[in-house]
């Protein structure tokens, strides 16, 4: 929604994507030369507010960078900020004292995402019983990690899951998360991820201004947030700001796992800067198994 300008928090045209970023320092501003946390020909990872991430050359706040192992792929480093990370949040968030999954039954409404495949393989690592909605011609694939596969649409599966999940993990928001609260047992917990993009629907305006589906995602935040029992709202874009020391720990804990080969991030693609609009496409339709990444300075 950012690219094309709409939405209740559209960008300015024209916009450049890429909100997680790997690099190399190549110069400091006078102030965060200042503070001594960061200095030239350092590799970091970053989170931009405002996108530029595709690109070759960036300009960031001191504040919204952090350390990177010099021995992690960047395109994997990508994978543990953008997908790993909201899988460890979420699977947090539903946890109870801290106690293990073993034996739980958990559903990730969107199991084909990149979010969605991070939290498969953190959850079987913890001995979960996992569940997961996609498409049909995606279930084979989601087998053969572990879950069991319900089609997309809730009216598909709710009428004989209704009231059996410990966790139920909503990344899609297909109907402000009404289906995923009546799949919890009564002792469960529902966790609400944001933002979602629902790749497979057209632009519907709303008074030539805002997007009626965007409003619609608004409410539902709310309703997740302040209404419904039992529910975590959990918005990935604001994880680093509300705790940015959990989150660097967070990351050495994921990198720790990575270097163990406990983690293999999945890459659908590597795409050059030419490339972008073909994979922001690519990504939109849905069928991209695994994050797409730009490389800035690899060549067509």
């Amino acid at each position: 929604m950012f690219c094309r300008g709409i939405g209740l928090e559209r960008k300015m045209l024209p916009f450049v994507p890429g909100f997680e970023i790997i690099g190399t320092i190549q110069t400091l501003g006078e102030l965060a030369r200042s503070k001594g946390n960061f200095k030239e020909g350092q590799r970091v990872a970053g989170l931009s507010l405002s996108g530029g991430g595709n690109s070759r050359f960036i300009s960031i706040p001191e504040d919204r960078l952090f350390h990177i192992s010099d021995t992690v792929k960047s395109t994997s480093a990508v994978c543990l900020i953008h997908d790993y990370m909201a899988a460890l949040k979420a699977l947090r968030l539903a946890k109870k004292s801290g106690s293990p999954f073993t034996g739980m039954k958990i559903l990730i409404t969107d199991g084909f995402s990149p979010v969605g495949q991070a939290i498969i393989c953190l959850a079987s690592m913890e001995g979960a019983n996992i569940y997961c909605c996609a498409d049909v011609s995606n279930h084979s694939y989601l087998t053969s990690l572990g879950a069991k596969c319900f089609n997309k649409a809730p009216e598909s599966w709710l009428p004989s899951a209704s009231g059996t999940f410990d966790v139920v993990i909503d990344n899609s928001c297909l109907d402000a998360y009404s289906s995923s609260w009546f799949a919890l047992n009564k002792k469960g917990t529902l966790v609400c991820l944001s933002p979602v993009y629902n790749f497979d629907r057209t632009y519907e305006g709303g008074c030539g201004i805002v997007d009626f589906a965007d409003l619609q995602k608004k409410w539902a935040g709310m309703k997740a947030k302040y209404i419904m029992p039992q529910t975590h709202f959990f918005d990935t874009l604001n994880d680093f700001d509300s705790d940015r020391e959990q989150y660097i720990q967070d990351m050495r804990y994921l990198t720790f796992l990575l270097e163990k080969g406990d983690l293999k991030p999945k890459i659908a693609e590597k795409v050059s800067l030419e490339d972008v609009p073909d994979a922001q496409r690519l990504m939109y339709s849905g069928k991209a198994n695994g994050t797409i990444v730009c490389v800035p300075w690899i060549e067509n």
